[in-house]
């Protein structure tokens, strides 16, 4: 007791060098937790706009797709069609898999059955939502043109779960023009566009004219045969319009216009580029209407399953336990998805005066998936805290030697010394640590209220940061602050007293 006594003395009597190493202390522990948070944060808003355009975070394919290459497996795999009956996303991330792509010769139907979905899906953890895609083949139905027959525009007729659009989306602030969907109008003939891809499209009020095909009957693996001369119409009234933003684009030949005296002389203008599929959004139980009077049954089949996770920083985790429960499907988070794509969209000035843009979306596909540093980053700012520790220890008990040495000359034993330096270094790292954790907690905070996550689940993940950043901080600090304070207990006191 008398050497923690004196060990808090110590702490209260040096104001100096209590300060300066509760600093060293608070500086490490901030790095740690603004890691943290930076990961989870850059992981949350990963892909965020297709992910809201999907309506997943992680997206599954009942089979696994291989380009051609020289990889090619071999007699194992077979080439297989994808067909256009129904869409998936897989051909807006993969527009070549039209073409085809390889598959196991064994692989099971291309489609999920809905009803029957292995009960081992939901139990991974981490897993929020499994809803299976509602997407549907349609036609616009624009005015008449002047010999009088209809004008159709190929469209992607995608049903909406309300509830998740609302809670892990947040769906409605994407919309710009008029207003999202509320859920008890699930159900009922209303419809929201891209406005990106009908720029002069209805509005809102306005009525919305779709055919979609009938489905005459389905193949051995599930596919729906499409007849589309006997097309089905259906009318909406348009509810609103949104708009998934990717940012701002530099319009490449601005420049060299304005060389050539085709336009105001000035910086090069950029562009906003958003998604421009063209798609129609209904809701669920609309779309499940539609489906069941096109083909007589009700919506049961689907090309994939949208997943909806509690934490998009464990999304990787999430994939590969899904992975393992089915084995024969592709399983990517949509940044994947995105990443695997390489989607860019590029823009070119065609004319000044009227000023006219050409934004054209283009692929890059890349063989692999792509690196994700978060981690390698994550351990670099780990270990950059780590050194700043181990310094901060080194310099309490290498400048005390002196002091030990007096200790042990007066009688104190190897136990006493230790305790002494256990319990400063546990004050300097708790005290440190706290203040450093809980002062960029507090900046970061804010963010909560803006996700789905509840307050209870942001008080858990914050009690699990807390956990992790200051026992990491205090473990570090013990272990370097005991090594040389071992040392230097069996050291024979005329050496540590001759110490300068």
């Amino acid at each position: 007791m008398a050497f923690l006594r004196m060990a808090l003395r110590n702490v209260v009597r040096n104001w100096n060098r209590t300060g300066m190493i509760i600093l060293g202390m608070l500086v490490a522990s901030s790095l740690m937790t603004v890691t943290v948070a930076l990961s989870s944060g850059y992981a949350q808003g990963a892909a965020l706009s297709y992910r809201q355009m999907v309506g997943a975070d992680i997206l599954v394919y009942p089979n696994r797709f291989v380009f051609g290459g020289p990889d090619d497996p071999g007699d194992s795999w077979q080439w297989r069609l994808l067909g256009a009956d129904q869409p998936t996303d897989a051909l807006f991330f993969h527009p070549a898999l039209r073409r085809g792509y390889l598959s196991p010769s064994e692989a099971p139907a291309a489609y999920f059955d809905a009803d029957a979905l292995p009960a081992e899906l939901k139990a991974i953890e981490g897993v929020a939502e499994i809803v299976p895609a509602r997407l549907m083949n349609a036609f616009l139905v624009a005015e008449d043109v002047g010999d009088g027959s209809p004008v159709r525009i190929p469209v992607t007729l995608r049903g909406r779960d309300l509830a998740l659009d609302t809670t892990y989306w947040d769906i409605p602030a994407v919309v710009t023009i008029g207003r999202y969907f509320r859920p008890d109008q699930d159900g009922e003939w209303l419809a929201i566009l891209n406005q990106q891809a009908f720029e002069m499209g209805p509005y809102p009020g306005e009525r919305l004219v779709l055919d979609v095909p009938a489905v005459k009957g389905r193949m051995a693996d599930g596919s729906p045969i499409l007849d589309l001369a006997d097309l089905k119409t259906f009318y909406f009234m348009v509810y609103g319009s949104y708009l998934l933003s990717l940012g701002q684009v530099r319009i490449e030949n601005a420049v060299e216009l304005q060389a050539a005296d085709q336009g105001p002389v000035g910086p090069p203008p950029t562009w906003q580029v958003a998604i421009d599929e063209p798609e129609v959004w209904v809701p669920a139980a609309t779309f499940d209407r539609i489906y069941e009077q096109v083909s007589g049954q009700p919506f049961r089949y689907t090309r994939q399953l949208c997943i909806a996770v509690d934490n998009m920083f464990l999304a990787k985790d999430i994939s590969a336990a899904l992975s393992e429960v089915l084995p024969d499907a592709t399983v990517l988070t949509v940044p994947q998805e995105v990443a695997l794509a390489g989607i860019r969209y590029r823009a070119r000035l065609q004319s000044w005066d009227p000023f006219r843009v050409e934004v054209v979306r283009q692929y890059s596909s890349r063989p692999t998936l792509a690196v994700d540093l978060k981690s390698e980053l994550s351990a670099l700012a780990f270990v950059v805290a780590g050194l700043l520790i181990v310094a901060n220890m080194y310099i309490l008990v290498t400048q005390r030697r002196r002091e030990i040495g007096v200790l042990k000359a007066v009688g104190a034993a190897d136990r006493d010394i230790l305790t002494l330096i256990v319990t400063e270094v546990v004050g300097y790292s708790l005290a440190g640590s706290l203040l450093g954790f809980l002062t960029v907690r507090l900046l970061t905070i804010a963010s909560m209220f803006a996700s789905h996550e509840s307050m209870v689940e942001g008080a858990l993940l914050t009690v699990k940061a807390a956990g992790m950043v200051i026992g990491l901080t205090v473990g570090t600090a013990l272990v370097f602050g005991l090594l040389p304070a071992l040392e230097a207990a069996r050291t024979p006191s005329a050496s540590l007293l001759r110490d300068s």
